[in-house]
Protein backbone atom coordinates (compact mmCIF):
# COMPACT_ATOMS: atom_id res chain seq x y z
CA UNK A 1 0.00 0.00 0.00
CA UNK A 2 1.66 3.50 -1.09
CA UNK A 3 0.24 5.46 1.88
CA UNK A 4 1.51 3.68 5.05
CA UNK A 5 0.71 5.42 7.81
CA UNK A 6 -0.75 8.81 9.14
CA UNK A 7 0.42 10.56 12.57
CA UNK A 8 -1.12 13.65 14.09
CA UNK A 9 1.35 16.13 15.06
CA UNK A 10 1.24 17.92 18.32
CA UNK A 11 3.96 20.00 20.54
CA UNK A 12 4.22 22.77 23.12
CA UNK A 13 7.43 24.71 23.76
CA UNK A 14 10.27 23.98 22.34
CA UNK A 15 11.43 20.24 21.24
CA UNK A 16 14.58 18.53 19.18
CA UNK A 17 14.38 15.46 17.01
CA UNK A 18 17.45 14.29 16.82
CA UNK A 19 18.90 13.22 13.03
CA UNK A 20 17.14 10.29 11.40
CA UNK A 21 16.65 7.99 8.72
CA UNK A 22 13.59 5.68 7.80
CA UNK A 23 13.36 3.51 4.46
CA UNK A 24 9.05 5.76 4.20
CA UNK A 25 9.27 8.77 2.34
CA UNK A 26 7.41 11.52 4.97
CA UNK A 27 5.31 14.58 4.21
CA UNK A 28 4.27 16.62 6.85
CA UNK A 29 1.92 19.63 6.99
CA UNK A 30 2.19 22.67 9.42
CA UNK A 31 -1.38 24.16 10.61
CA UNK A 32 0.45 25.78 13.70
CA UNK A 33 3.56 27.09 14.81
CA UNK A 34 6.98 26.96 13.03
CA UNK A 35 9.08 24.29 12.70
CA UNK A 36 13.12 24.04 11.32
CA UNK A 37 14.16 20.97 9.21
CA UNK A 38 18.09 20.28 8.78
CA UNK A 39 18.83 17.49 6.20
CA UNK A 40 20.43 16.90 2.81
CA UNK A 41 23.72 19.54 3.65
CA UNK A 42 20.97 22.80 4.79
CA UNK A 43 18.61 24.08 6.57
CA UNK A 44 14.55 25.01 6.20
CA UNK A 45 12.37 26.78 8.07
CA UNK A 46 8.50 25.78 8.08
CA UNK A 47 5.98 28.19 9.45
CA UNK A 48 2.47 27.64 9.21
CA UNK A 49 0.99 26.80 5.56
CA UNK A 50 3.69 24.81 4.87
CA UNK A 51 4.05 21.32 3.40
CA UNK A 52 7.34 19.46 3.40
CA UNK A 53 9.03 16.55 1.54
CA UNK A 54 11.71 14.18 2.94
CA UNK A 55 12.93 11.58 0.68
CA UNK A 56 13.51 7.67 2.04
CA UNK A 57 17.09 7.52 3.70
CA UNK A 58 17.69 10.97 3.99
CA UNK A 59 19.22 11.74 7.50
CA UNK A 60 17.17 14.44 8.64
CA UNK A 61 16.10 16.12 11.87
CA UNK A 62 13.96 18.81 13.32
CA UNK A 63 13.29 21.35 15.83
CA UNK A 64 9.85 23.31 16.93
CA UNK A 65 10.08 26.49 18.95
CA UNK A 66 6.64 27.39 20.38
CA UNK A 67 3.48 25.31 19.73
CA UNK A 68 3.11 22.80 16.59
CA UNK A 69 0.19 21.52 15.51
CA UNK A 70 0.37 19.50 11.73
CA UNK A 71 -0.01 15.94 10.45
CA UNK A 72 2.80 13.39 8.69
CA UNK A 73 2.35 11.37 6.33
CA UNK A 74 4.28 7.77 5.47
CA UNK A 75 4.50 6.93 2.28
CA UNK A 76 5.94 3.37 1.15
CA UNK A 77 9.23 3.79 -0.79
CA UNK A 78 8.74 2.65 -4.05
CA UNK A 79 6.43 5.06 -4.63
CA UNK A 80 7.76 7.60 -3.03
CA UNK A 81 10.93 7.02 -5.41
CA UNK A 82 8.51 6.89 -8.52
CA UNK A 83 6.21 9.23 -7.81
CA UNK A 84 7.77 12.03 -5.60
CA UNK A 85 10.84 13.92 -5.58
CA UNK A 86 14.57 12.83 -4.63
CA UNK A 87 15.35 15.85 -2.51
CA UNK A 88 13.99 17.97 0.22
CA UNK A 89 11.44 20.42 -0.98
CA UNK A 90 9.15 23.00 1.50
CA UNK A 91 6.26 24.59 -0.86
CA UNK A 92 3.37 26.46 0.72
CA UNK A 93 0.10 24.56 1.10
CA UNK A 94 -1.92 25.65 -1.82
CA UNK A 95 -6.04 25.11 -1.61
CA UNK A 96 -5.81 22.05 -3.98
CA UNK A 97 -2.95 19.94 -1.91
CA UNK A 98 -4.64 20.92 1.03
CA UNK A 99 -7.89 19.75 -0.30
CA UNK A 100 -6.47 16.41 -1.14
CA UNK A 101 -4.58 16.05 1.78
CA UNK A 102 -8.26 16.41 3.82
CA UNK A 103 -9.66 13.85 1.75
CA UNK A 104 -6.74 11.29 2.45
CA UNK A 105 -6.41 12.03 6.16
CA UNK A 106 -10.00 11.63 6.52
CA UNK A 107 -12.29 9.20 7.38
CA UNK A 108 -13.37 8.02 4.31
CA UNK A 109 -10.43 8.44 2.64
CA UNK A 110 -10.46 6.80 -0.87
CA UNK A 111 -8.82 3.06 -0.94
CA UNK A 112 -7.47 0.87 -4.03
CA UNK A 113 -7.89 2.33 -7.16
CA UNK A 114 -9.26 5.28 -6.35
CA UNK A 115 -6.31 5.83 -4.00
CA UNK A 116 -3.75 5.87 -5.95
CA UNK A 117 -5.54 8.42 -8.27
CA UNK A 118 -5.38 10.61 -5.89
CA UNK A 119 -1.91 9.89 -5.09
CA UNK A 120 -1.08 10.39 -8.76
CA UNK A 121 -3.28 14.14 -8.42
CA UNK A 122 -0.88 15.15 -5.13
CA UNK A 123 2.02 14.09 -6.64
CA UNK A 124 1.73 16.06 -9.80
CA UNK A 125 0.54 18.94 -7.82
CA UNK A 126 3.44 18.83 -5.47
CA UNK A 127 5.69 19.16 -8.00
CA UNK A 128 4.33 22.20 -10.00
CA UNK A 129 4.04 24.00 -6.64
CA UNK A 130 7.85 26.25 -6.64
CA UNK A 131 9.66 25.39 -3.45
CA UNK A 132 10.24 27.90 -1.02
CA UNK A 133 13.12 30.03 -0.47
CA UNK A 134 13.13 29.90 3.51
CA UNK A 135 16.29 27.62 3.22
CA UNK A 136 19.78 27.69 4.17
CA UNK A 137 22.70 25.94 2.51
CA UNK A 138 25.79 24.83 4.55
CA UNK A 139 29.04 24.72 2.62
CA UNK A 140 31.32 21.77 3.27
CA UNK A 141 34.66 22.62 3.47
CA UNK A 142 35.29 22.03 7.58
CA UNK A 143 36.71 25.40 7.91
CA UNK A 144 33.86 27.14 6.13
CA UNK A 145 31.21 24.91 8.21
CA UNK A 146 33.07 26.01 11.47
CA UNK A 147 33.16 29.33 10.84
CA UNK A 148 29.03 28.88 9.54
CA UNK A 149 28.19 26.70 12.70
CA UNK A 150 29.40 29.43 14.89
CA UNK A 151 27.75 32.42 13.08
CA UNK A 152 24.60 29.99 13.79
CA UNK A 153 25.81 29.55 17.15
CA UNK A 154 26.15 33.38 17.62
CA UNK A 155 23.76 35.26 15.04
CA UNK A 156 24.77 38.68 16.92
CA UNK A 157 28.45 38.51 16.04
CA UNK A 158 29.27 40.98 13.32
CA UNK A 159 32.78 39.64 12.65
CA UNK A 160 33.51 40.71 8.96
CA UNK A 161 35.38 39.09 5.90
CA UNK A 162 38.89 39.35 7.80
CA UNK A 163 37.50 38.59 11.08
CA UNK A 164 36.67 35.38 9.84
CA UNK A 165 39.46 34.72 7.40
CA UNK A 166 41.72 35.04 10.40
CA UNK A 167 39.51 33.31 12.85
CA UNK A 168 39.56 30.17 10.64
CA UNK A 169 42.82 30.18 8.77
CA UNK A 170 42.23 31.08 5.30
CA UNK A 171 42.87 34.00 2.91
CA UNK A 172 39.51 36.59 2.84
CA UNK A 173 39.39 36.07 -1.09
CA UNK A 174 39.66 32.42 -0.53
CA UNK A 175 36.93 32.59 2.09
CA UNK A 176 34.77 34.79 -0.01
CA UNK A 177 35.13 32.44 -3.42
CA UNK A 178 34.84 28.84 -1.49
CA UNK A 179 31.98 29.62 0.70
CA UNK A 180 30.06 31.41 -2.63
CA UNK A 181 31.12 28.17 -4.67
CA UNK A 182 30.06 25.74 -2.21
CA UNK A 183 26.82 27.77 -0.96
CA UNK A 184 25.23 29.63 -3.96
CA UNK A 185 25.37 32.63 -1.49
CA UNK A 186 27.92 35.24 -0.57
CA UNK A 187 28.35 35.54 2.76
CA UNK A 188 26.68 38.88 3.49
CA UNK A 189 23.27 37.10 2.05
CA UNK A 190 23.72 33.92 3.95
CA UNK A 191 24.40 35.83 6.91
CA UNK A 192 21.10 38.05 6.48
CA UNK A 193 19.42 34.48 5.70
CA UNK A 194 20.20 33.16 8.81
CA UNK A 195 19.27 35.76 10.89
CA UNK A 196 15.46 35.97 9.78
CA UNK A 197 15.14 32.43 9.85
CA UNK A 198 16.13 33.05 13.37
CA UNK A 199 14.13 35.75 13.63
CA UNK A 200 10.87 33.34 12.84
CA UNK A 201 11.58 30.84 15.15
CA UNK A 202 11.98 32.96 17.88
CA UNK A 203 8.65 34.61 17.44
CA UNK A 204 7.26 31.34 16.86
CA UNK A 205 8.77 30.77 20.40
CA UNK A 206 6.98 33.89 22.04
CA UNK A 207 10.36 36.40 22.14
CA UNK A 208 9.67 40.03 22.14
CA UNK A 209 10.48 41.91 18.67
CA UNK A 210 12.85 43.99 20.91
CA UNK A 211 15.09 40.74 22.42
CA UNK A 212 15.11 38.86 18.98
CA UNK A 213 16.48 42.31 17.29
CA UNK A 214 19.23 42.64 20.09
CA UNK A 215 19.82 39.20 20.05
CA UNK A 216 20.32 38.83 16.12
CA UNK A 217 23.01 41.73 15.77
CA UNK A 218 20.80 44.19 14.30
CA UNK A 219 21.48 47.79 14.90
CA UNK A 220 18.51 48.83 16.24
CA UNK A 221 14.60 47.52 16.58
CA UNK A 222 13.67 49.46 13.44
CA UNK A 223 16.35 48.34 11.50
CA UNK A 224 15.21 44.48 12.04
CA UNK A 225 11.55 45.29 11.50
CA UNK A 226 12.61 46.58 8.04
CA UNK A 227 14.61 44.15 6.85
CA UNK A 228 11.86 42.00 7.78
CA UNK A 229 9.57 43.35 5.95
CA UNK A 230 11.30 44.08 3.05
CA UNK A 231 12.01 39.87 2.66
CA UNK A 232 8.81 38.76 4.21
CA UNK A 233 6.30 40.76 3.17
CA UNK A 234 4.99 41.51 6.84
CA UNK A 235 5.90 43.16 10.18
CA UNK A 236 7.86 40.36 12.60
CA UNK A 237 4.60 41.56 15.41
CA UNK A 238 2.35 40.38 12.60
CA UNK A 239 3.73 37.35 11.46
CA UNK A 240 2.84 34.90 13.61
CA UNK A 241 -1.08 35.63 14.14
CA UNK A 242 -3.27 32.48 15.64
CA UNK A 243 -2.80 30.59 12.43
CA UNK A 244 -1.55 32.91 10.47
CA UNK A 245 1.78 33.18 8.07
CA UNK A 246 3.77 35.20 6.06
CA UNK A 247 3.99 35.46 2.23
CA UNK A 248 8.06 34.68 1.58
CA UNK A 249 9.97 36.05 -1.13
CA UNK A 250 13.58 35.34 -2.44
CA UNK A 251 16.25 36.34 0.04
CA UNK A 252 19.21 36.13 -2.48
Amino acid sequence: MSLKHIRRLSHAGIRERRPHRHDDGQLFTIRTGVVAIEADGGRWVMPTGCIAWIPPGIVHGASVQGGMVGTSLYFDGTWSRAAMPDTVKVARLSPLLDALLGALTSNEAPTGTALDHYLAVFADAFAREPAQTLFLPMPREPRLVRMATRMLAAPDDNTGLDGWAARIGMSRRTLTRRFQAETGWTIGQWRQQMRLLAAMERLAAGHSVTAIALDLGYASVSSFIAVFRRYLGTTPRAFMPAGGAARSRSLR
